[in-house]
């Protein structure tokens, strides 16, 4: 169980490497648009939509990191005044809630990435990008997702998953 363990967290780190990937390619596309745009007054047909399907992939690949390792949004007014059984509590509860929500994203996500493979819809710009392989990023990202929720609830407790990443 340790090695699936394991395993499962490399992929969620994994999801993080490439969403750090897709930035930094995201980056040099705005640069070279920009330069394109700006100094030779050529824009280009591809940079901006190419950079819209980076951000979103990398958004969704990111997401179980960041919930691994407790980089996401918080609120924690309510945590920081309950005693430490109670914080625990409160962490089986989100986790639980954020599992159950991913699960339902995942399957939607996929469900509507069939239907729009099955009427092989595309974009409307001049790439013509089948639009399920940007879509394909929920359902990837939601199972990540439901990957890393899962883990914290075997965690158990607070503040555990990222630690060790």
């Amino acid at each position: 169980m340790k090695k699936v363990y394991a395993m499962l967290d490399r992929l969620i780190r994994l999801g993080a490497y490439i969403a750090g990937i897709l930035i930094i390619i995201t980056t040099a596309m705005v640069f070279y648009e920009v330069i394109s745009r700006s100094f030779f007054h050529k824009p280009t047909t591809w940079a901006t939509e190419l950079s819209i399907y980076a951000v979103i992939w990398s958004c969704f690949l990111g997401s179980a990191y960041a919930v691994r390792t407790y980089s996401h949004i918080t609120v924690d007014l309510l945590i920081n005044n309950v005693n430490d059984r109670m914080k625990t509590v409160l962490a089986y509860i989100s986790n639980a809630l954020g599992l159950v929500f991913s699960i339902i994203f995942t399957l939607y996500g996929y469900l509507h990435v069939m239907k729009t493979f099955g009427l092989e819809v595309t974009s409307s710009s001049l790439l013509r990008v089948p639009m399920y392989i940007p879509e394909m990023a929920i359902p990837i990202g939601g199972a990540l997702l439901c990957i890393a929720f899962t883990m914290q609830i075997i965690d158990g407790g607070i503040h555990k998953g990222g630690e060790n990443l």
